[in-house]
């Protein structure tokens, strides 16, 4: 129901309790109807799906809220349906680095590795210092066999962020790159 429903309903019961001194009957009504949709908002919010579905309906127009239901959609494993909301993202906001990362992860999962690269490339461009994309893309260039370009991001990794988990994993990376193993 459209809050000015309740608005309305509550001016409505003002009105009577003015007149006629039912003043507890009527703020009583009104707060088991705002509990009621309180509730009704907690099912929304409950799940994040959910939520930034009510979001993106709401500012669809808004590209933070197609990348964030993207997010929560490949979490849950509905790849495709979080390829477009990603698209759709970048649509709005061409460039959008998280939604470049995010779309280039997905590119990557779907056998899509040399767009997935180009975007991971070009979220770096607009911001460098985007450690997400710079360990996908690290990631991305071992994966593929394209070990001086993964040292080179992992490298790039360690000088960015040097006491994060990305760098202590980058480090273990470069040592198995230089020792001529391979990850499993």
């Amino acid at each position: 129901m459209p809050p000015q429903v309740f608005v309305e309903f509550g001016r409505v019961l003002c009105e009577y309790a003015a007149v006629n001194g039912k003043r507890e009957i009527v703020a009583a009504v009104i707060l088991i109807a705002l509990a009621a949709v309180s509730f009704a908002r907690d099912a929304v919010y409950s799940d994040p799906i959910r939520l930034y579905t009510d979001v993106v309906a709401k500012s669809p127009d808004k590209a933070r809220p197609h990348n964030n239901l993207g997010h929560y959609l490949k979490i849950a494993g509905r790849q495709a349906e979080a390829q477009a909301q990603f698209e759709r993202a970048l649509a709005l906001m061409p460039e959008y680095p998280d939604a470049l990362n995010n779309l280039a992860t997905i590119y990557t999962n779907i056998g899509r590795r040399q767009e997935g690269i180009a975007l991971l490339q070009n979220c770096l461009l607009l911001n460098p210092a985007h450690i997400q994309a710079r360990y996908n893309l690290a990631m991305q260039f071992y994966e593929g066999g394209f070990l001086p370009e993964a040292e080179r991001e992992y490298w790039n990794i360690i000088k960015i962020a040097p006491q994060s988990g990305e760098a202590a994993f980058a480090q273990r990376m470069i040592q198995m790159i230089q020792s001529g193993k391979r990850m499993q």
